[in-house]
């Protein structure tokens, strides 16, 4: 399959980094009586010299924007305090970004920052990969943002990294291709598609005029981006489970147990209708096309509400005509909560610059500045009542209606990076014609194996 080739060539790549890595000379001694400033973390901004932070992050050309423009307003703060702080950014695509920072954190590269997603913090925290900060932030200043994220950012009960934002993926559609269609999409939450409805409508908006199953407009794409993952496509089998159910859970309770969980009758049923979405009713391509929503290439999209920056920067706000609606599900509905981190590396040589700007970013005024180019739902409460999106009835305020209604966390397990890339792996062998049943079962049995080193971890 060409996901096992890619992750095969990603790990080779990753050797070599390590190699390579640790075959650099290591950085000179102060001389004897001199002063390291790199060392001392807080004394180049004294000297007013340049500190460079070295920033590990998702390529998102939104994100980069909000993080220049927090940039300019950190240089503002304390009186121009941090003026002479500046940010390299390193960015890599998604599937990429988990394996990476693990590496280079062994290899002792030099990072500053990183972009860490909240499943993973637990899993960073064990593995010591991240500094935790827990006592650099008051009670108050932890106040600032929903519970939830705090716990999802935190291992143990201490904060390993503050929230960018929080998250609920649902079904955002082009109206202009569904009125195409005939189609009138559900406007309450309590009315949304079943998967089965949702398949008619996407059946529906395909075109395909010569019939060969290639489409000019497809139906859907389920998830972000052009890769598989636990946050949109765990959705499938949880959604398939009774509250409370082994399906619905994913996962056992001691952080480690995926046998009978992953892989039960619904979930392998859920994973059939996964299939037969890209495969028997092709409403979705099998190799997935970048951006295919956004490009008028597909009617319907399952997307958090970044969506509406990434449109605003395209078109122009209010020249996308899209609408949105409740994610469909087979017995539960299900969005997946939880979402960006920051992370200081313990290589980090300019600690106390890079605790004051992921204290700036995320603070109120930092995370006003990322909703505006990224307009995903804040983590820090108090924005909300500031945000009329969110005040009033109308397309954006589903999202967090969504998120207080039926929003469940990933799950929680320090074992989440080695989970999601087992599963990811799975359900793009599924969407290519792999059993679905073969799949999971080998699935749940590999990540019992790799996760077998963090039994006692939550007791």
């Amino acid at each position: 399959m060409r996901s096992k080739k890619f992750l095969w060539i990603a790990n080779f790549l990753l050797v070599g980094l390590l190699i390579l890595s640790a075959c650099q000379p290591a950085a000179p001694a102060a001389e004897e009586g001199g002063t390291d400033a790199a060392a001392e973390g807080g004394e180049a901004a004294s000297t007013g010299d340049t500190v460079t932070l070295r920033f590990f992050a998702l390529t998102d050309e939104d994100q980069l924007n909000a993080w220049n423009e927090m940039l300019d307003a950190f240089h503002q703060i304390e009186d121009g305090k941090y003026a002479n702080v500046e940010i390299e950014f390193e960015t890599v695509p998604f599937q990429e970004m988990f394996p990476k920072i693990e590496s280079s954190v062994a290899a002792g590269l030099p990072w500053d920052i990183f972009q860490a997603d909240g499943p993973d913090m637990k899993h960073y925290g064990f593995n010591k990969v991240v500094m935790p900060l827990g006592e650099y932030f008051t009670e108050d200043e932890l106040k600032q943002w929903f519970p939830q994220s705090v716990e999802e950012g935190s291992y143990n009960g201490e904060l390993l990294g503050p929230p960018m934002m929080q998250s609920c993926s649902l079904m955002v559609y082009n109206k202009d291709m569904t009125d195409a269609a005939g189609i009138t999409p559900p406007t309450s939450l309590d009315d949304s598609w079943t998967m089965s409805e949702a398949m008619e409508a996407w059946k529906k908006a395909t075109v395909d005029p010569d019939g060969d199953g290639i489409a000019d407009q497809w139906g859907v794409r389920w998830g972000q981006g052009t890769w598989t993952g636990d946050y949109e496509h765990g959705i499938f089998r949880r959604s398939n489970g009774e509250i409370g159910s082994d399906t619905y859970k994913g996962m056992g309770d001691d952080g480690i147990t995926f046998k009978g969980y992953l892989d039960t009758p619904e979930a392998v049923e859920a994973m059939q209708f996964y299939q037969d979405m890209h495969l028997k009713d092709k409403v979705t391509p099998v190799e997935p096309i970048p951006d295919n929503f956004v490009s008028r290439k597909s009617a319907f999209y399952i997307t958090p509400d970044n969506v509406i920056g990434t449109l605003n920067r395209l078109y122009g706000e209010g020249e996308f005509n899209w609408g949105v609606t409740g994610i469909p599900y087979f017995k539960t509905p299900v969005c997946h909560t939880g979402s960006w981190h920051y992370g200081i590396s313990p290589n980090t040589q300019h600690f106390d610059e890079a605790l004051a700007f992921v204290k700036f970013a995320s603070s109120d005024d930092g995370a006003r500045i990322w909703y505006q180019h990224v307009r995903q739902l804040p983590a820090n409460v108090g924005l909300f009542n500031e945000l009329p999106e969110y005040a009033e009835d109308g397309n954006q305020r589903l999202w967090l209606d969504a998120m207080n209604s039926f929003g469940i966390p990933r799950i929680q397990t320090p074992g989440y990076t080695e989970y999601q890339q087992v599963f990811a792996e799975a359900a793009a062998n599924i969407s290519q014609g792999a059993d679905p049943a073969e799949q999971l079962t080998a699935a749940a049995g590999r990540i019992e194996s790799l996760l077998a080193k963090y039994a006692g971890w939550n007791q």
